[in-house]
C-alpha cells in the first residue's frame, strides 16, 4: 500500500504535468503509517491467541474482542489517509490550473521515462533513446570532473526531449480494442461456469483482431502529428526520349 501511493505521488507530475502538495502528503503517509500498524499488529497478536484467518465472524469469550477492535480502528484511519490524498488530488489541481507545469525533471530523476516532458505526450519519446548506463538519464546530467567528484554537466531542460511528434507514426482511434476487451472477461467467465458464454465472448474477440487489423487508415497527418505520406514530394525523371 505505499509503495502504491508512493508511486502515485512520484509519478503524478508525468501523468498531469502538476505536482501534489508535499505538506498534505506528508500528513497523508504519517497518518497512514499509523492506521497501517494498528490495522495489522493487533492481528500478529490474534493470531498467536489462535484466531484463524478471513474469518466472517467469531463466538464470544475467545479473548478477540479487544485486538479486533483496535485493528477495526485502524482501519478507518487508512481510510482517512485516502480521503487525505483525494483532498490533496483536487486542491493540487485547482491550484495548478493556469501554470500546470512543473518542469521536466521535478525529481532530478534518474530512469528514461523523465526523458520526456510532463506531462508525457501521446507518442511518448521523440525518437528512442540510446542507453549506455545503467541510469541513463541521471548520466547525461551529471559526470565527473578529474578529481573523480561528480559535477553536473547539462540541465534537465538541456537533455530532455521537447515533445515533438515530427515523424512518428500514431494508430487511428478505433473502437475495436474496448470490443476485444469486452470479449476476453467472457471467455475466462465461460471456461469457469458455462462454455457457452466462450461462444460470444471468442466471436468478439477473434472479430474485433480481424477488424481491427483491416480497419481502414483515416486522418494520417492529424492532431497527433501523424506522418503524412501526402507531404512527401517525390521527382521523377524525365523518360528518355
Amino acid at each position: 500500500i505505499f509503495g502504491l501511493f508512493s508511486g502515485f505521488y512520484f509519478w503524478w507530475p508525468k501523468v498531469f504535468g502538476h505536482m501534489l502538495n508535499e505538506t498534505m502528503g506528508k500528513v497523508n503517509f504519517w497518518v497512514m503509517l499509523v492506521g497501517f500498524n494498528l490495522t495489522f499488529g493487533p492481528m500478529h497478536t490474534l493470531g498467536l491467541q489462535g484466531m484463524s484467518r478471513r474469518i466472517d465472524t467469531y463466538s464470544p469469550g475467545f479473548g478477540f474482542e479487544l485486538w479486533n477492535m483496535v485493528s477495526s480502528i485502524g482501519s478507518f484511519i487508512i481510510a482517512t489517509s485516502v480521503l487525505i490524498f483525494v483532498i490533496n488530488v483536487l486542491v493540487s489541481a485547482v491550484k495548478a490550473k493556469g501554470q500546470p507545469h512543473c518542469g521536466p525533471d521535478p525529481w532530478d530523476a534518474r530512469s528514461l521515462e523523465w526523458l520526456t516532458p510532463n506531462p508525457t505526450p501521446e507518442h511518448n519519446f521523440d525518437e528512442v533513446p540510446v542507453v549506455e548506463s545503467l541510469d541513463e538519464f541521471w548520466h547525461r546530467k551529471y559526470g565527473t570532473d578529474e578529481e573523480g567528484n561528480i559535477v553536473r554537466v547539462a540541465t534537465a531542460e538541456e537533455v530532455c526531449q521537447d515533445g515533438s511528434a515530427t515523424g512518428v507514426h500514431l494508430p487511428s482511434p478505433s473502437y475495436w480494442p474496448l470490443v476485444f476487451s469486452a470479449g476476453l472477461p467472457l471467455v475466462g467467465l465461460g471456461l469457469i461456469f458455462s462454455l457457452w458464454l466462450t461462444i460470444p465472448g471468442g466471436i468478439m474477440v477473434v472479430g474485433s483482431l480481424f477488424a481491427w487489423v483491416f480497419e481502414p487508415v483515416d486522418d494520417p497527418d492529424g492532431p497527433h502529428g501523424h506522418h503524412d505520406d501526402s507531404e512527401e514530394t517525390t521527382t521523377e525523371e524525365a523518360p528518355v526520349v
